[in-house]
Order: C-alpha cells, then sequence, then structure tokens
C-alpha cells in the first residue's frame, strides 16, 4: 500500500526524532525505534555510495517502518539521476533494469510531512507555485515523473 503524498507522523512528547535531509549519498547515524528519522530527500549523488545509501534506507523502511520516513527530493527523478550521475552509479554496481526499478520507486516516495500537527518537511525544490496549502499536497497524484509545470514540479 502506498504512503499519501502528505504523511502525518506523530512524535510521542520526551521522545527524539531527527530530520535529516540533502544526504547525497553520505549516511552518518541511524535510525531506530528510539530515534526514528525522516530523511527529508536528496539520498542520491554527489557521494561514491548512493545506491548503497538508499538500499539502506529502503532495508531499514522494511525492518522497522515506523523508525524511518522517506521524502522525495528534486534529486529523486529520472533527469536529476542521470545528470548527476546515480543512474551511471546504479548502471556501474547493478544494472540497467535496477535504473528503472529506483525511478519507479522514487515516484511512490510522499513529497512532504507534518510533524504533530505542527511542523511542515518538505525538500526544497519541489514547489513551482506559492500559496501552497496541505490539502493541495495530499490531492497530488506523484506516481510519475514531475511535471513541467503546477504545484509539483
Amino acid at each position: 500500500m502506498a504512503l499519501p503524498s502528505l504523511v502525518d507522523v506523530n512524535k510521542p512528547d520526551g521522545k527524539h526524532f531527527t530530520v535529516c535531509g540533502d544526504v547525497h549519498g553520505q549516511l552518518n547515524g541511524l535510525p531506530s525505534e528510539d530515534n526514528p528519522y525522516l530523511f527529508n530527500g536528496a539520498f542520491l549523488v554527489r557521494g561514491s555510495f548512493s545506491v548503497e545509501v538508499i538500499l539502506t534506507l529502503f532495508a531499514f523502511k522494511c525492518m522497522s517502518p515506523s523508525a524511518i520516513h522517506l521524502s522525495c527530493g528534486n534529486h529523486e527523478s529520472k533527469s536529476m539521476n542521470k545528470i548527476y550521475g546515480f543512474e551511471g552509479e546504479v548502471r556501474s554496481k547493478l544494472s540497467d533494469k535496477f535504473v528503472e526499478l529506483f525511478a519507479e520507486v522514487f515516484c511512490y516516495l510522499p513529497l512532504a510531512h507534518v510533524i504533530n500537527e505542527k511542523v511542515f518537511v518538505v525538500h526544497g525544490g519541489l514547489f513551482s507555485t506559492d500559496g501552497v496549502k496541505l490539502s493541495d499536497i495530499r490531492a497530488i497524484d506523484r506516481f510519475c515523473e514531475p511535471p513541467e509545470e503546477g504545484i509539483f514540479c
């Protein structure tokens, strides 16, 4: 079952919660039930271990879904993956089939999170229009590559 475009996260009072942005293929620290993480896009490129980082994040999501949240950023798209080297890294370490699989999976990542109905977390570079409301984000059909225009481009 796919997560919604905008995910509501509840953090219990007194509990630690780490928001981490722009990992860019380099990972420092790991999530746990006692220290959940929200990785806010840009998992890839600029590091030489982007494949290992994204596979580690996906493995954590499978092992402990409540300990890790993933948001789509502007780097999780076919064009950015090609321009900044993730596509080439995937081809050299895995195969052409994995390039397509990653592209498909990235389309399923949520666009934003709201923590405790107070903190809005979205990766920069996603919305090209001012005045976007939470209801607008919830209504986005993100199961495609970002379009050329609109709030999701």
